[in-house]
């Protein structure tokens, strides 16, 4: 976070001068087309699905990184300068929080406000524990303080109203294609949902044990109880919590342990190794890459259905 902070100033500068040299914000754009300014994979696939042709994305997450580490470029600031629309998720990548406030976008879309979700605070975990409560137990099990608000597709449902909503104000003319492709997307997520809730509202086992703590919303939706070997993918658990893990994997009879494409999977293979356990990749999209089980979103979200309701022991 210190790092951040640090480099902001001399990327303000030399996005200023850059920006002192280009046409006004808005003008610059030889397509034509609204410039949408996007964090993380997510946003990046409602504003694709919904804007369409008509819209040019620009993520600020390169394929393949950890959205939770981004660290912005000079260029990405003027990006944010210039878009038409940025769609973020305020407390989930303080980097981007940093830029949007610096940059100063004429119009923000921020999902944290739009879900309802309580992100504040749930980054800095540091400072965070030294008030003595469980921060990391509540990360883990609070959907609210969870920001992967994609793993439910109904929250996707209501980001894509908001995406839609913001698309529409930036470009009104676009607002009838807009609201068409919104639509036939709506339809994909819910019938997302419905296979979501009915493959896995049946498991012979409910818990479920994770490298990070990135599933409350999944495990909301489908009633599995999420276990976290540590709060994001950059934490190591303690000794404590390893051993508590190992007990309940143990004791519940668990058989798998979720590990993730972005995440080495090395504590999760050793507690395997350990009880007898499997590890089984379930992907908490964050980004696509050369491993990732699908090309899109929805195709990730079935595989991770295939995988839970494998590891889960799941009744058809």
């Amino acid at each position: 976070m210190f790092a951040v902070r640090a480099r902001m100033p001399a990327l303000l500068a030399v996005a200023a001068l850059a920006l002192a040299g280009c046409s006004p914000a808005g003008s610059g754009d030889t397509s034509g087309r609204p410039r949408v300014v996007v964090g993380f994979y997510a946003a990046q696939y409602l504003a694709e699905q919904i804007g369409g042709p008509r819209v040019e994305v620009t993520s600020l997450t390169r394929p393949g990184a950890e959205p939770h580490d981004v660290e912005l470029t000079a260029k990405q600031l003027i990006q944010l300068a210039k878009a038409d629309l940025v769609v973020t998720e305020s407390h989930f990548q303080p980097a981007v929080d940093q830029g949007i406030a610096a940059s100063a976008p004429r119009r923000v879309v921020d999902l944290t406000a739009a879900l309802g979700l309580n992100l504040a605070g749930t980054g800095d975990h540091e400072d965070a524990a030294e008030d003595g409560h469980d921060h990391e137990h509540e990360a883990a099990t609070d959907p609210s303080q969870d920001p992967h608000f994609w793993l439910d597709p109904q929250l996707m449902r209501r980001a894509a109203d908001a995406v839609a909503a913001g698309l529409s104000q930036a470009d009104p003319a676009g607002t009838a294609d807009y609201t068409k492709r919104a639509s036939a997307l709506d339809a994909d997520l819910t019938s997302l949902d419905g296979e979501l809730r009915s493959r896995l509202s049946d498991c012979a086992q409910p818990e479920m044990v994770t490298s990070h703590a990135a599933y409350a919303h999944l495990a909301a939706v489908t009633g599995l109880h999420q276990h976290a070997l540590a709060l994001n993918p950059e934490s190591e658990p303690t000794a404590a919590q390893l051993a508590a893990i190992t007990d309940l994997i143990r004791s519940d009879g668990v058989r798998t342990i979720y590990v993730e494409p972005l995440a080495p999977p090395r504590v999760a293979e050793v507690i395997a190794a350990e009880t007898g356990a499997q590890t089984a990749v379930l992907d908490p999209i964050e980004g696509l890459n050369a491993r990732s089980a699908a090309d899109d979103y929805l195709g990730l979200m079935r595989a991770n259905i295939d995988t839970l309701a494998k590891g889960q022991q799941c009744r058809p």
